[in-house]
C-alpha cells in the first residue's frame, strides 16, 4: 500500500526540497541601528519559514495543511500560488490555480461591488466573458442583493467576505488553494460554502486547504500534512493528521521540535513514529549523541557509531516492543547497552531468535528463553 504522499494519478502539485528564508530586522530606525552597531548586537537574523519541504498531491486529491501558527502553512500556499518564489528547490502546479489566500484581496474600497467582482475575477485569472457568464451565480451565492452597486467601503465585514469568497469559488480552476477563509459569514453561509467545496471535490478539482478547524478539514479532505517549525513531520490520512496535532492536555500546546539526523530518519515515515513525547536529549555517555522519544518508539544518534560502523549519521530507530521496553529499563543510550546499532532480525513466528545489535553488545529474544543481553 503506497504512502499518502505517493499518488497514482498525475501530480497536480509538487514541492521538492523547498526552502524559504526571511530576514528579520531587529532595528527600525537609524538611531536604533547606530546603537546596536556600537553595542555589537546583530541587526538582523534569518528565519527559516520552510526547511526542505517535499510532497506531491495528485489530481483530484483534497489535502489539508495543518500546524500551529508560524509553522509555514501560509508561506507554502503563497509559493504554490506564485506570490513568492522559493530560495531553494522547486514548485510545480498543473492547470489553472485559484488561491483563496485572503478573501477579497484586490477589492478597491471606492469601487462598487459589481466593479470589484470583475476586478477580483481578473486577478484570479478569469476573462470578461467568463465573468459575464458567472456574474449572476456570483451575486446569488454572495447574497449581496441590491448592495452590489454600492461602494464596498460601506459593506460590513460579512458582506465583504461573502462577495470575495463567491467570486473565488466561481473561478474556472483546476487547483483550489484555501487559507483559513471557510469561516466567513454566518452559520448558514458557512454551510453553503462547505457544500460548494464538496461539489468542486466531486468535479475532480484538486483542493489544498489550510485550516485550524479539525471537523471541517475532516469533512473536506482525505489526507493531512503537518508542519512544525517549517518542516514536514507527518503525511498521512486526515484523521491521523488531526490526532497528530491535537494537544495531549491543557499544559502541552503542541509537538516538540524534531531536528538534526533524528529528523532525517523520522521524515521517511512519520506515521511509524507518531508525535514526539519529549525534546531531543543530548547524551554524553558511550561516546555521546542524542535520543528522542516518540509515541511509537525511539530514535538515537551516536557520534561514535557514525564514524566507526558506517551507520548513516549514526542514527537508528526502534519501535515499541520487547526490545525497546528492556532497553529503556537498562537506561537507554546512556546505559550499559549503549546506542542502538542496527535493526531487529529474526522471525519469532518461525521460532527464530530475534536479535538486535547495540553499541556494547547484542540483545536476543526467544519465545522460550525470553530476553538476554550479551556484551561484546
Amino acid at each position: 500500500m503506497p504512502r499518502a504522499s505517493e499518488v497514482t494519478t498525475k501530480p497536480a502539485i509538487v514541492l521538492e526540497d523547498v526552502r524559504k528564508t526571511f530576514t528579520i530586522k531587529h532595528t527600525h530606525s537609524f538611531k536604533e541601528t547606530f546603537i546596536a552597531s556600537i553595542r555589537r548586537k546583530p541587526l538582523s537574523s534569518a528565519f527559516n519559514a520552510l526547511d526542505g519541504i517535499s510532497f506531491t498531491v495528485g489530481e483530484g486529491q483534497s489535502v489539508a495543511l495543518l500546524g500551529r501558527n508560524g509553522s509555514g502553512k501560509s508561506t507554502t500556499l503563497k509559493l504554490l500560488s506564485g506570490v513568492m518564489a522559493p530560495d531553494q528547490g522547486w514548485v510545480r502546479t498543473r492547470g489553472r490555480v485559484a488561491g483563496l489566500l485572503e478573501v477579497g484581496a484586490g477589492f478597491h474600497p471606492d469601487l462598487t461591488g459589481r466593479d470589484n467582482v470583475y476586478l477580483n475575477a481578473a486577478i484570479l485569472g478569469m476573462n470578461k466573458q467568463e465573468t459575464d457568464d458567472h456574474f449572476q451565480s456570483i451575486l446569488d451565492f454572495s447574497e449581496i442583493g441590491d448592495f452590489i452597486d454600492t461602494e464596498v467601503k460601506h459593506y460590513s465585514s460579512g458582506m465583504y467576505s461573502r462577495l470575495g469568497f463567491s467570486v473565488a469559488i466561481h473561478t474556472e480552476l483546476d487547483v483550489l488553494l484555501v487559507d483559513e477563509i471557510l469561516s466567513v459569514g454566518d452559520a448558514q453561509f458557512r454551510k453553503k460554502c462547505t457544500t460548494r467545496m464538496l461539489e468542486l471535490q466531486d468535479q475532480g478539482k484538486t483542493m489544498f486547504v489550510v485550516s485550524h478547524n479539525a471537523s471541517q478539514v475532516q469533512e473536506l479532505c482525505e489526507r493531512g500534512i503537518v508542519l512544525e517549525h517549517g518542516r514536514m513531520i507527518f503525511d498521512g490520512p486526515i484523521d491521523e493528521a488531526v490526532e497528530f496535532v491535537k494537544p495531549r492536555d491543557d499544559n502541552e500546546q503542541n509537538v516538540h521540535e524534531i531536528t538534526g539526523a533524528i529528523y532525517d530518519l523520522y521524515q521517511r515515515d512519520p506515521r511509524r513514529w507518531g508525535r514526539p513525547t519529549g525534546p531531543r536529549i543530548e547524551i554524553s555517555e558511550n561516546g555521546g549523541g542524542f535520543v528522542q522519544e516518540f509515541d511509537h518508539g525511539m530514535i538515537t544518534t551516536s557520534h561514535a557509531l557514525a564514524s566507526r560502523r558506517g551507520i548513516e549519521d549514526g542514527t537508528v530507530g526502534l519501535g515499541n516492543g520487547v526490545f525497546l521496553a528492556a532497553y529503556r529499563r537498562a537506561g537507554g543510550p546512556a546505559g550499559p547497552w549503549g546506542f542502538m546499532a542496527g535493526a531487529p532480525t529474526g522471525i519469532l513466528e518461525n521460532f527464530e531468535v530475534r536479535t538486535m545489535e547495540f553499541q556494547n553488545g547484542t540483545a536476543g529474544f526467544a519465545i522460550e528463553g525470553g530476553l538476554r543481553f550479551t556484551k561484546n
